[in-house]
């Protein structure tokens, strides 16, 4: 391989090694070498050419779980999102006090350096909504999440005053499905569409130990049905935000 790369057999035994960092040149000549397809060259050589910018993130963000960094730099990528959450608010859209409740109840005996650890990330990977050209990021929330307790009174209307002033930016869209909306698809649980400008979209299905990242076409077709059910049943964008704030004026 060293031949083929023009590069000195220590040093490529190195950067294999994650010893050493990439340049660009030497990393091209790697992919040649691999064969590596073209789709999967843009990916890699985006993901080098923006290593600066996301490096700050991994380095704050020790023992996390193993498809952690893979979703920051699917989400990162992406140009929209559609997330529905059927049990919780999306980790975007979430203060500090209520990604730490959650990732306490969720985290299966973390300990409090590694729950905070995480609450940082989550916080850090909201930057996605505030860069020169924000994410568009579309949620849809079960009415219930608007009422389920995790701390005190004071911490649920601050995280409910939080997706009020989120929808009121236009990159951000909020929608409430009502109680009495009955069966719907999203009775088997919530998903995350991500999408992107010049690529095929994913789907992320997530549970206690896993992430499953979705392509097929097939798939996706399913998924993006299911979204525009859940828009038709739920509450316009307007009287979503007014329930919220309702909702957040009866903690204060």
């Amino acid at each position: 391989m060293s031949r083929q790369t023009e590069m000195s057999a220590s040093k490529v035994n190195r950067m294999e090694n994650a010893e050493i960092g990439f340049y660009l040149d030497d990393l091209e000549k790697i992919l040649d070498f691999y064969r590596v397809s073209a789709r999967r060259r843009v990916e890699i050589m985006d993901i080098a050419r923006h290593a600066e910018q996301r490096g700050w993130l991994r380095m704050t963000a020790p023992n996390m779980p193993a498809d952690w960094q893979t979703w920051v730099d699917f989400e990162d990528e992406a140009s929209g999102i559609q997330d529905y959450a059927p049990l919780m608010i999306p980790g975007l859209l979430q203060t500090p006090e209520y990604a730490k409740a959650i990732i306490q109840a969720t985290g299966n005996g973390l300990s409090p350096d590694e729950v905070d650890a995480r609450v940082a990330s989550r916080m850090a990977r909201q930057g996605v909504l505030s860069r020169s050209e924000p994410l568009r990021l579309r949620v849809i929330l079960n009415e219930s999440i608007l009422e389920q307790p995790f701390a005190s009174p004071g911490a649920q209307a601050r995280q409910l005053r939080r997706l009020a002033d989120s929808a009121g930016q236009d990159h951000v869209t909020i929608q409430v499905v009502p109680r009495e909306a009955g069966l719907h698809p999203g009775f088997v649980g919530g998903f995350t569409i991500l999408e992107y400008d010049d690529e095929a979209s994913l789907v992320l299905l997530e549970n206690t130990v896993s992430s499953l990242f979705l392509d097929e076409e097939e798939h996706i077709d399913v998924y993006t049905q299911a979204w525009a059910t859940l828009g038709e049943l739920s509450h316009g964008p307007d009287e979503s935000v007014e329930l919220i704030a309702a909702a957040a004026a009866r903690l204060s």
